[in-house]
């Protein structure tokens, strides 16, 4: 069932896909734990689609703005076929939002925080390792993933844990590119720092990603998998 599913999210988009233990999320915070959301839930998968190279190394704003909010709609979309997939073959099935609505906030700190991390769970099922930019790194395209997370009540093996590390501890490009100093270097972000730099508006009125030094200077970005 678990190698069922996986192909059948990759030949509906998916670039990677992880499995995780529910139980093996337990030490999120008490309420962005995946029982918190799915009493019954087994099994945590993990979707991700990843931005082009080219549009990382892009010097427009409207190019990697674009990509981006295309890849949450389509990553949103994947995760309700994939839960209706899964539902066919008798499981219960539950998709979290890739980014909106959340309800944590903290207006002080300007701090959000998802229903429950992506990029946590995306460690637990193999995917990768979340580096000193806070993004999550993996070996077939660096920072540029983006990830959405389904929940079921079906038993599925966990996948390995990897123990590569893709995020050397003598590299600080991100921490050093970073215009705000909102990298600590320890896998966290400021956010009010980063939110006070990384958003922009156009003439026109466009909400406009304005920073993305993360991405493009980590020394995995350029990698490119077969199957992007």
């Amino acid at each position: 069932m678990k190698e069922k599913i996986r192909q059948y999210a990759l030949s509906a988009g998916a670039h990677l896909v992880g499995f995780a233990d529910a139980d093996d999320l337990k030490e999120a915070p008490e309420g962005f734990q995946p029982t918190n959301i799915m009493p019954e839930v087994q099994s945590v998968i993990v979707l991700g689609k990843a931005l082009t190279v080219g549009t990382v190394f892009s010097k427009n704003k409207a190019v990697y703005t674009m990509q981006g909010d295309t890849i949450v709609k389509d990553l949103d979309s994947l995760a309700s076929q994939v839960a209706y997939f899964i539902e066919r073959q008798g499981g219960l099935a539950m998709t979290i939002p890739t980014d909106a609505p959340y309800f944590y906030w903290d207006e002080e700190r300007k701090h959000g925080m998802g229903i429950l991390s992506h990029r946590h769970a995306a460690v637990k099922a193999g995917l990768g390792v979340i580096g000193k930019s806070a993004l999550l790194i993996t070996p077939e395209y660096g920072s540029r993933i983006t990830l959405v997370t389904i929940l079921t009540d079906l038993k599925l093996a966990a996948d390995s844990l990897m123990n590569n590390n893709l995020c050397p501890p003598a590299c600080k490009r991100c921490v050093d590119a970073c215009p705000t100093k909102a990298l600590s270097g320890n896998g966290s972000v400021e956010q009010k720092l980063c939110r006070s730099h990384v958003g922009t508006t156009s003439d026109r009125g466009h909400d406009l990603v304005n920073c993305w030094n993360c991405r493009v200077v980590c020394p995995h970005t350029g990698n490119q998998a077969n199957n992007a």
